[in-house]
């Protein structure tokens, strides 16, 4: 086996246990965070404008990536 080969067998089976560490790791965070959010009484009200959608995040910052738009098709009325 060639080590360019041993490398790559190492790299799928790290990928293999990264995929299941975050797995278990995401439900406990998730399960830390609504732990919380019950001891302190947040409600989704104390959340609005932490979680901007990506279009107010885009206006706002003019480094930020550009939201691709969709051609609009203008048509004329004849009278």
């Amino acid at each position: 086996m060639s080590r360019v080969t041993e490398i790559i067998a190492q790299q799928k089976k790290l990928e293999a246990e990264l995929k299941t560490a975050m797995i278990q790791e995401k439900s406990e965070v998730l399960k830390d965070i609504k732990e919380k959010i019950k001891l302190f009484g947040f409600k989704t009200s104390d959340f609005k404008g932490l979680l901007k959608s990506r279009k107010a995040r885009v206006a706002k910052d003019p480094s930020a990536p550009k939201v691709p738009r969709k051609a609009v098709k203008k048509t004329v009325k004849v009278t």
